[in-house]
């Protein structure tokens, strides 16, 4: 192997080490923030509104980081996105229990957002170096490993003595912070690619997007994707903790159970656990969501809505290669990042939309709730089998 090949090796590797820092601060905290929100006098339709409103927010941000930031400048884009985020933790820190809601809210859109825009470029910044389906799964697999990592010293800290001090919301938050720090000074260790990306566009994005329907029909699938999914378990804490009168210690080893599978299934989904048929991959992960929901809505049960919320938890990862790392590897590399962002921004929408859904209905029974979700994944099934269809085509 050669020295250049070990650098490019050790910068993918350190990218990912970013990526892992702070998805375990997202999932820590991100656990946590919508009780932390109840427990700061805001209802589930007020923590619903903040999320979604949040994720528009988080949309613009990337509107805006897109234009400023190129893929050659993207390194220094997350620099300034990670501080922001450390800055504003340390104010919502301060301002925590003092009722200050318009702050709480205002500073907690733009936390939200400084989170999705650090995931979102990511990948992008890892394409400079290598591009390939098997890697976009082990970045999958790492954002969501970080996550669950998050959840399980959260389950370990919350609600325990440690020297002397109750481990609660606000000290969840300071422990997130470090794990961002120590994203940044990862991210700072990283010595820049020698090799520039010609990121100098033949035509704008959205006439790029206009030519190729089929981008433009992966755009959809992710919102509604991201809608139905938000829809189950956007607001997973609150539902366990409500619905099932289970305390936040219960509530977070369950989370943190599913998240563990979720992260095994995905692993071993993209080597072993897969079929030659994508139809029928696909169909595993949601022709099956689909049956439980409506088995919840028929029932009413409590308990089937555990086993239906675990099974959309566990199935997050398996076989997202599938479609997501077909249709982004398929771009030209100077619209990766455009493409990235813009497509993000759509998930973003489909995300606003299920949780905010989800908070209208939350009083109206989880029952209600699985029903709305159930009809947008028979929508979402169909337009899987169109993109697998389009995909073998291409494939041929």
């Amino acid at each position: 192997m050669t020295r250049t090949s070990i650098k490019k090796v050790d910068n993918k590797f350190l990218i990912l080490l970013v990526l892992a820092f702070f998805t375990v601060a997202v999932g820590l905290w991100g656990n946590y923030r919508q009780l932390w929100l109840a427990a700061n006098n805001l209802s589930a339709a007020s923590i619903s509104k903040v999320i979604s409103i949040a994720s528009v927010v988080a949309s613009l941000s990337l509107a805006f980081y897109t234009q400023k930031f190129s893929l050659n400048k993207l390194k220094s884009g997350m620099i300034i996105t990670l501080i922001i985020k450390i800055i504003i933790s340390i104010i919502l820190l301060a301002i925590d229990g003092t009722n200050n809601l318009f702050w709480l809210k205002f500073l907690s859109f733009f936390d939200i957002a400084c989170e999705n825009i650090i995931i979102t470029s990511i990948y992008p910044y890892i394409m400079s170096y290598q591009k390939s389906d098997e890697l976009y799964g082990k970045k999958t697999v790492v954002e969501n490993l970080g996550k669950t990592a998050g959840v399980f010293i959260g389950s370990l800290l919350f609600g325990h003595i440690i020297f002397n001090r109750l481990i609660g919301f606000k000290s969840c938050l300071i422990i997130s912070i470090i794990f961002v720090v120590l994203a940044l000074v990862t991210l700072l260790l990283i010595k820049d690619n020698k090799k520039k990306i010609d990121d100098k566009i033949d035509v704008p994005i959205l006439k790029y997007l206009k030519k190729e329907k089929l981008l433009m029909f992966y755009l959809l699938y992710n919102t509604i994707s991201n809608l139905s999914y938000n829809v189950v378990v956007g607001l997973k804490m609150l539902m366990l903790t409500t619905y099932n009168n289970f305390s936040t210690q219960t509530a977070t080893y369950i989370v943190l159970m599913f998240c563990v599978i979720d992260i095994i299934f995905g692993a071993l989904a993209i080597r072993v656990l897969k079929s030659q048929n994508d139809y029928v991959n696909i169909s595993i992960k949601f022709l099956v969501r689909i049956i439980l929901y409506i088995i919840v809505f028929i029932t009413n049960n409590p308990l089937i809505l555990i086993i239906a919320m675990g099974y959309t938890l566990i199935t997050n990862i398996s076989y997202s290669n599938l479609i997501s790392g077909f249709m982004t590897n398929n771009i030209k590399e100077n619209y990766v990042l455009d493409f990235t962002v813009i497509n993000y921004i759509f998930q973003l929408i489909g995300e606003a939309i299920g949780i905010y859904i989800a908070g209208i209905i939350f009083n109206y029974g989880f029952a209600k709730l699985l029903l709305v979700a159930a009809g947008f994944m028979i929508v979402q099934l169909i337009m899987a089998y169109y993109i697998i269809y389009r995909k073998r085509q291409k494939l041929k």
